[in-house]
């Protein structure tokens, strides 16, 4: 996915449990009501009409989760591999942007 989605987690994280373990979640949503797309000879996002209807809500599940908390705050969570597509019918575990 471009570009990419890299998060870390510091600070205390709820553990009642030793074996509690977190999923880190990617959530993609429209931010406004246009369409972009990418001039790589700008360097940037340009307008290029107006947006789909949003689609359902689609969660994307990091594949190194459940993860421990200790392990949690040691590492970056990159979402560098996440690959997104406009097919609805995509069985790759590719992110779908199709409106249902």
């Amino acid at each position: 996915m471009f570009p990419t989605v890299r998060v870390s987690f510091s600070g205390p994280l709820r553990q009642t449990t030793p074996s509690d373990r977190y999923v880190v979640l990617l959530d993609i949503i429209p931010m406004d009501s246009r369409r972009y797309r990418y001039a790589y000879h700008r360097s940037s996002w340009l307008v290029a009409g107006k947006a789909d209807p949003p689609p359902p809500a689609r969660l994307y599940a990091h594949p190194d989760t459940p993860i421990g908390p200790d392990a949690l705050r040691k590492q970056v969570i990159s979402f560098e591999k996440v690959k997104l597509t406009n097919n609805e019918m995509d069985k790759n575990g590719q992110v779908s942007l199709w409106k249902s």
